[in-house]
């Protein structure tokens, strides 16, 4: 896993996730937006037609509570913990890492537009694939120490994050496919483009790929140079033997070999 104080980590990691809690909770009805305009709207109403007392019990009662299974959002780093211990579940992945983007990376990797999906698109979807990886697990071992489990047919919630699993794991080989195939080919390709002035733009290619490609993309720029920096010593050694060998040196003898010679 990354660093835990590595900066591109941490943006990946504030990525939205849809979860649904699996009870009430106390104090977090404004994780709910909708929740929290219903309060709103009940309250102008009791404010209007009842006495200052109901206002204070009705808003001191259920308004503050999160109902269970109410579908709320929250970064990957706060379901993290959540998760592990149950308090919420997943029901879905993101849109962008559901089966229709799959489908699409798979028949044109090169052209889509990552970036604007998500900058961190391959390790958010790394570090949520390995949640739910684990929060399977968590879920199978939970159920094999419950003796009642073990005799009946597995809950909603076990067969749910089963489902998840299934989908964890297609996404991570799309993910590496991705990465690994086509995209990171033409990704190298324009490397080689970018250090000629006369070649064409690659601003618009560097504007569709993710942190993780533009940092491969300068490292293979880096590496094109170093390479042609290396052929052109060569070639000029190469150059400098045949002309001495030829006893038709140009230019100034080297330090050594001018010493040799007597100047």
């Amino acid at each position: 896993m990354p660093s835990y104080y590595d900066i591109d980590t941490i943006l990946a990691e504030e990525e939205l996730l849809t979860v649904k809690p699996s009870f009430a909770f106390a104090h977090l009805a404004h994780l709910d937006p909708d929740s929290a305009r219903a309060v709103g709207r009940k309250r102008r109403r009791d404010e209007s037609g009842a006495s200052k007392e109901n206002v204070t019990n009705s808003s001191s009662g259920s308004d503050h509570h999160l109902p269970e299974g109410t579908k709320i959002k929250m970064p990957l780093w706060a379901v993290d913990r959540w998760a592990m211990l149950g308090f919420v579940r997943v029901p879905t992945l993101p849109r962008h890492y559901r089966q229709r983007t799959k489908e699409r990376l798979r028949a044109d990797p090169v052209d889509m537009n990552l970036c604007n999906k998500n900058e961190h698109y391959f390790l958010a979807g790394t570090i949520l694939t390995n949640l739910l990886l684990r929060a399977a697990h968590v879920a199978r071992r939970h159920a094999a120490r419950n003796p009642r489990s073990r005799s009946s047919a597995p809950s909603a919630h076990a067969q749910a994050m089963e489902r998840l699993a299934v989908e964890a794991r297609s996404l991570q080989t799309s993910l590496l496919t991705t990465m690994m195939g086509p995209r990171l080919c033409r990704n190298f390709d324009w490397t080689l483009s970018a250090l000629d002035a006369m070649e064409d733009d690659v601003s618009e290619w560097i504007g569709r790929l993710t942190v993780l490609e533009c940092k491969m993309f300068v490292k293979g720029v880096e590496a094109s140079g170093a390479v042609k920096e290396l052929e052109g010593v060569r070639i000029g050694e190469i150059g400098r033997e045949l002309r001495c060998t030829q006893g038709a040196w140009i230019g100034p003898w080297p330090r050594g070999l001018a010493q040799w010679r007597g100047g």
